[in-house]
């Protein structure tokens, strides 16, 4: 398959050294380092998307769950993804967010960092991390019918694992405060957030309930996972290998690999050779919904040439 970027493909042979790939398959992912954004309006699959503030934002509908293909990968505002974190995807919400996800048909509940763009298929309205999915009790079905209720923004630095853990199944402080309720009836969403969503991440937040699995806390030392045979059990999206090409400026790359994160699982991998280095971008699974069109123009608009 021909690069969308035209420029020089390196091999290791050719460089005489071995390649350095730019993903984690380690389960203790590092957390923070994206970006806060709203994003300018964008179409997949045929749907314009036009993201914005919704502090009002209370829907029932599909959820999702993505998991395995796009575990270590960049998510659309440039943290690092982590099928293992309660995090998930949605296609208009500033990012990071916080949104509190209820599953209607057993009533398990957990706040959900929202850091990623997705899911694109017309019947979803949430796409949320694997982990996240085991506690609302729908990984083995595959999706299930949630209530998304938007709680606040979600602070950019820190691991807040633990705080959202003290979230499930349970309002925190600043909910409570804010008026936010987990039954099925008229409620009061959070209208203006306030720094104290922000304080409650840095520490002062309940205690995790007694009966979430430890490992939900705690990943162990760096422990690698078997990612490929995982992917297998991916519910959604397709499994490609589309080359976005070579950039020798690393910031570059970042820049391109952000954008394509959106449609999909964007792996990185920087050759060293004698004069400098080079980062080969290729895009190794879709996002439910998403086509290689929609990747075609996306690389028409960030002016890549080439083509498939």
């Amino acid at each position: 398959m021909a690069d969308i970027f035209n420029g020089t493909k390196f091999s290791e042979r050719s460089m005489g050294v071995s390649a350095s790939p730019r993903v984690t398959s380690s389960r203790n992912v590092p957390k923070g380092g994206g970006r806060h954004q709203v994003g300018q309006p964008y179409t997949v699959a045929g749907q314009t998307f036009v993201p914005r503030e919704q502090p009002n934002l209370d829907v029932v509908g599909q959820a999702s769950w993505y998991g395995p293909a796009f575990h270590g990968r960049l998510t659309a505002n440039g943290e690092i993804f982590d099928q293992y974190h309660l995090s998930g995807a949605h296609p208009t919400l500033p990012l990071p967010s916080y949104v509190r996800v209820t599953n209607v048909a057993n009533g398990q509940s957990a706040l959900v960092r929202i850091n990623d763009r997705g899911p694109f298929s017309r019947n979803r309205v949430i796409d949320l991390s694997r982990r996240t999915a085991e506690v609302l009790g729908f990984k083995q079905q595959g999706i299930a019918n949630v209530r998304v209720q938007y709680v606040g923004p979600a602070p950019l630095n820190g691991d807040d694992t633990r705080f959202l853990v003290g979230a499930i199944n349970q309002l925190t402080p600043y909910e409570r405060d804010m008026g936010t309720r987990m039954a099925y009836q008229d409620i009061q969403v959070a209208q203006t957030p306030a720094p104290t969503a922000v304080d409650a991440v840095a520490g002062a937040v309940d205690a995790p309930p007694a009966d979430v699995p430890f490992q939900i806390l705690s990943y162990g030392q760096g422990a690698s996972l078997d990612i490929a045979a995982d992917i297998e059990s991916e519910p959604s999206g397709t499994a490609v290998r589309l080359d976005l090409g070579n950039f020798s400026d690393a910031g570059h790359a970042q820049m391109i690999a952000r954008e394509f994160a959106v449609l999909g699982a964007v792996d990185q991998v920087e050759y060293t050779y004698e004069h400098g280095s080079s980062i080969t971008l290729t895009l190794s699974h879709l996002r439910e919904g998403v086509t290689e069109n929609d990747v075609r123009l996306l690389a028409d608009q960030l002016g890549l040439t080439g083509s498939f």
